[in-house]
């Protein structure tokens, strides 16, 4: 029972982590959006897709959608940030259109699996 709580814990963290990491390597999300920086959206998204790898081949190997769905819905939150500054950007638009669809079709596998 000890090491499963162990396990547990440590899987726990590895999220906790990196979006401590994010946080920390960027800044705050306000003061990159009241820029209009393109850059630093590109670089937050980029950092998230790593992260989205990875949860794609931890939920393949251990069945763990949650985290695929939380760095999905990560994703999502920065994207629509973004888009409440940047309205007219048409090809982040359609992006976000997509990241919907995708987080959408994870949360219907979370939730059948339950």
């Amino acid at each position: 029972m000890e090491n499963h709580r162990r396990m547990m814990f440590r899987f726990r963290a590895g999220p906790a982590s990196a979006l401590l990491l994010v946080i920390s390597a960027f800044g705050p999300p306000a003061r990159s959006w009241q820029l209009g920086d393109r850059q630093a959206y590109n670089n937050k998204m980029a950092l998230l897709n790593v992260m989205l790898e990875g949860a794609k081949q931890r939920a393949v190997d251990t069945d763990d959608l949650q985290t695929l769905c939380l760095v999905m819905s990560i994703g999502n939150d920065v994207t629509e940030r973004y888009l409440q500054e940047q309205s007219s950007d048409k090809q982040i638009q359609q992006r976000l259109k997509g990241m919907r669809n995708d987080f959408t079709s994870c949360l219907g596998l979370l939730y059948r699996n339950q």
